[in-house]
């Protein structure tokens, strides 16, 4: 086809507009002479930039998509998103309890009273008494009587009856105010508390501590989960993981025993403890853990068996060698290289655990040394294609990244759920205990009653029952006498070297 010539740039027409930095010069109409819509403000009527602001919008225009990015990384630093985003707390439907007719009219520090006299009175505490009174509760000044109650109420026999919305709460106040350590300190103290946190709670509170970066009481949360041995929910398995990746790869970390204890004065004396019987030594090698180190190492085993990829692999090998079961994570090793899953493991997996098998073989403990020696050697026998570079970083942000964007909108939506749920089941208990306090009260009435007519019968129909009740009277005496009747008396035994006494008469 043929081209046809377009004009040169010479002859192309000149369409005068303004610069560049014209354009950026946000120029103000002066108050007597403003320009119209229809006509544009002239050249003369346009102020004039100087030649440091020309400099520095050039600037700016070059590094303007360093400066957004910068901005942004800034503004997710600054509202420190980590994983959960304000939606999560659903802090709107969690307020709208208070709402209800019921807390409203509770006056917390006559109820803490009453509680407390009818416990002390009658032994009797009373589950939905403890819910109504965690509830109510807005800010952290009655905490020490919530957790004076809430041991109470775990030693009675109502334990069995607590309600969810009781743990959920006591969790959910400590939580906002503050008494993180306190919290955490009674989570574990399962016996005397009993607060097991929920799916729910567990990942708010990971999430709370991660924002803060107090991986230490993260990682403890995803322990109480590796306790319960629940890792049914996928966004608390997650957020278990990263905790503990994090409190594992980080160089500053909270110790783990934030309570510090009090050394007793040794003064040289044996104390001695009177105890009923001796207990056989158990260790049961789950509840009775306290190293962190094992703890940390047995919940990332178990954990990392929930994810059948590279980071659930690499995180078993290295939560074994961490908990000291050698010989299992040596078989686990052999059974993942004859696997056709590849790779098998992170590099930074295979660091992490040449540098625990570099710490066991300096122990004293030398039991497990030909065993670690071999697992040491297999692990340096490792091909090219069994490692991945990757950063493992990365790769665990990622999949917690992945199902928070799944997981998070449902988990909000059924959580609002459960909180209308939780009001309607204390209307229904507490108006259940009124009826049986009614009841209670109505056949204490009812018996009252009975003993006042039969009283009364008693003493109308006396002399018609007159020789009734002199027999019964007659029968009672009788009785009476068969048990005050004395025994034989013994004989005396008589002495035949006994001299009685001489009686002298007094002279009046």
């Amino acid at each position: 086809m043929p081209t046809v010539p377009g004009p040169s740039r010479d002859q192309m027409p000149t369409v005068p507009g303004p610069s560049r930095e014209q354009e950026l010069t946000i120029s103000e109409p002066s108050r007597e002479q403003g320009p119209s819509r229809e006509q544009g403000p002239s050249r003369e009527q346009e102020p004039t930039v100087p030649e440091t602001s020309r400099k520095e919008k050039r600037l700016l225009d070059r590094h303007a998509p360093i400066c957004a990015n910068i901005v942004r990384i800034l503004a997710l630093y600054k509202g420190k998103r980590c994983f959960l985003s304000e939606a999560y707390k659903c802090q709107e439907a969690w307020e709208r309890r208070l709402k209800a007719p019921i807390l409203q009219k509770i006056k917390l520090d006559d109820f803490f009273y009453e509680i407390d006299l009818k416990h002390q009175n009658e032994g009797k505490i009373s589950a939905v008494d403890i819910d109504l009174f965690a509830n109510a509760i807005q800010d952290e000044s009655h905490l020490d009587e919530l957790q004076d109650l809430t041991h109470k109420l775990r030693l009675s026999a109502n334990t069995g009856k607590t309600l969810q919305s009781t743990q959920h709460s006591f969790i959910r106040i400590f939580l906002s105010s503050g008494r993180h350590d306190e919290l955490l300190h009674i989570l574990n103290d399962r016996i005397n508390y009993g607060i097991f946190p929920d799916y729910y709670c567990s990942c708010l509170l990971m999430d709370t501590f991660i924002k803060n970066k107090n991986y230490t009481a993260a990682a403890k949360v995803g322990v109480l989960q590796m306790l319960q041995e629940d890792w049914e929910d996928s966004l608390t398995n997650h957020l278990a993981l990263y905790s503990c990746h994090m409190y594992l790869t980080s160089p500053n970390v909270e110790p783990w025993d934030t309570q510090p204890q009090e050394d007793e004065p040794d003064d040289g004396e044996e104390i001695k403890v009177r105890v009923k019987y001796l207990r056989n030594p158990y260790f049961d090698d789950h509840f009775d853990l306290s190293d962190p180190k094992l703890l940390v190492g047995k919940t990332l085993a178990s954990l990392g068996a929930q994810f059948p990829d590279p980071v659930g692999r690499t995180y078993q090998l290295v939560g074994l060698s961490l908990y000291n079961k050698w010989e299992k994570a040596l078989a686990l090793l052999q059974r993942f290289i004859s696997s056709k899953h590849k790779p098998v493991i992170f590099q930074a997996g295979v660091k992490k655990m040449e540098e625990l098998i570099e710490d066991a073989l300096k122990s004293e403990d030398t039991s497990n040394k030909e065993t670690i020696e071999k697992f040491s050697q297999v692990l340096h026998e490792l091909k090219s294609d069994s490692v991945t570079e990757e950063d493992l970083h990365e790769a665990i942000l990622g999949r917690v990244r992945h199902v928070v964007g799944e997981e998070e909108q449902r988990i909000i939506e059924k959580q609002c759920q459960v909180y209308k749920h939780w009001e309607k089941e204390r209307e229904e208990v507490l108006q259940a205990e009124v009826d049986q306090l009614q009841k209670q009260q109505k056949l204490a009435e009812v018996e009252k009653l009975k003993k006042e007519l039969d009283t009364k019968e008693k003493i109308l129909f006396f002399f018609e029952n007159e020789e009734k009740w002199q027999l019964e009277i007659e029968n009672k005496r009788v009785k009476y006498e068969k048990q005050k009747q004395p025994g034989k008396a013994k004989k005396k035994i008589d002495d035949k070297d006994y001299i009685p006494p001489e009686v002298r008469r007094s002279s009046n």
